[in-house]
């Protein structure tokens, strides 16, 4: 998928889930061209983009990277690590395949970790979990690993699909399953000229 203007500001939040917006901040997996988590700031910036952490947040891990350089690029580097684990795992299941057994044995010990930083808060009639999100440079992985890990047991997982356009993952919740594309704006709009052109092209040589 590839974007005019390449920013965090306009990448399309199409998975559904955290976990899956966070699997797609590459611009395509068929075809990759771009990536948009360069730096920490990106991840910092991306967070705050999909409602994990507050603006204050932000400013506090950006002047932390900023300070701890070594720091920033090893959480960054895990950032990369993780994200590559959740698109080979939830793309196993969008075709049936059955996981790599390292990968989960990865993915569990990450998901234990995460879950240890949480701690349940109570809203109206149900728990929720609340995180500490600026105790840490990589704190910003924790609710999204908790986030996998609720789709992974979820069934859910079963309504995960992957984009024929790009390779983006997102959870289809439409009403009969049928939705196909990450985005009809994007992808979807791409194959709908590739029929039109198609379908002119099948008529000139009539």
């Amino acid at each position: 998928m590839t974007e005019t203007a390449r920013t965090l500001e306009t990448l399309e939040l199409a998975g559904g889930a955290p976990c899956l917006d966070f699997v797609n901040t590459i611009n395509s997996r068929l075809d990759p061209e771009h990536d948009y988590l360069i730096q920490y700031s990106d991840l910092a910036g991306w967070a705050s983009k999909v409602g994990l952490i507050s603006p204050t947040q932000v400013s506090h891990l950006q002047k932390r990277a900023k300070e701890n350089s070594a720091e920033a690029q090893g959480a960054l580097e895990t950032t990369r690590t993780l994200r590559e684990l959740l698109y080979r795992i939830f793309s196993n299941a969008v075709k049936g395949s059955e996981p790599n057994k390292k990968d989960l044995e990865t993915f569990i010990a990450s998901y234990g970790e995460a879950i240890s930083h949480g701690r349940l808060v109570k809203e109206a009639d149900h728990f929720a979990t609340a995180w500490k999100l600026d105790e840490t440079l990589e704190a910003v992985l924790w609710p999204i690993v908790h986030s996998a890990g609720r789709l992974l047991l979820s069934e859910e997982l079963g309504q995960v699909k992957e984009c024929p356009g790009c390779g983006w993952l997102f959870l289809d919740t439409s009403k009969n399953q049928t939705r196909r594309w990450c985005s009809m704006d994007t992808c979807g709009s791409r194959d709908k000229m590739r029929r039109y052109i198609k379908r002119k092209q099948g008529k000139k040589k009539q």
